[in-house]
């Protein structure tokens, strides 16, 4: 009873739960397609807010920089240590980039 690709995956995969419960056989080789089409899926979506999320942090850096600067940069209290947090900032946009 190997179906292709049914019209209602999630109506088939909740026929196919039925279908365990009652003890009766399955389509394993549905089942197991459906469940690597989820990982993909899920994998392709983590990916997407990976990215977007270093996107935003690299802006949050510059911003902050634009700001710094703005406002005194080092000849300010504090400039250095703002300085140092902006490093960081771009240090791990950097890192988490180059984990890929």
């Amino acid at each position: 009873m190997t179906t292709p690709d049914p019209p209602d995956r999630q109506a088939y995969l909740e026929e196919q739960i039925e279908r365990q419960k009652r003890g009766e056989s399955i389509d394993v080789d549905w089942v197991r397609g459906e469940l690597e089409r989820i990982r993909l899926a899920q994998a392709a979506t983590l990916a997407a807010s990976q990215r977007n999320l270093r996107w935003l942090v690299i802006g949050a850096t510059v911003l902050l920089l634009i700001l710094w600067l703005k406002n005194g940069g080092v000849s300010r209290s504090g400039g250095l240590t703002t300085l140092g947090l902006i490093l960081i900032g771009l240090l791990a946009a950097w890192v988490f980039r180059r984990k890929r």
